[in-house]
């Protein structure tokens, strides 16, 4: 079960990975003492996460950041856009 669980957590993570790069926001996983999150680097925005974090961490990180982001123009499967919205 925590097999399954875990493949599931990569999927989504790989799912919001795609809607970051589909708003031509580049997602970079780097070392450092940071969590992560959306940053604005002059006139782009980037999103920076830590290598070392918990898939847990990453996907609560990804969360919150797709949450500040205008989605409703954005093809997000169901699985996924309840996973946003919980």
């Amino acid at each position: 079960m925590a097999k399954k669980q875990s493949q599931k957590n990569e999927w989504l993570l790989q799912e919001m990975e795609a809607i970051l790069e589909q708003h031509a926001i580049p997602v970079r996983y780097e070392y450092g003492s940071f969590k992560g999150g959306l940053y604005r680097l002059n006139d782009d925005y980037i999103f920076m996460i830590n290598k070392n974090l918990p898939l847990e961490q990453k996907l609560q990180i990804f969360r919150e950041e797709l949450g500040t982001l205008n989605l409703e123009d954005v093809f997000i499967r169901p699985v996924l856009r309840e996973y946003l919205e919980n």
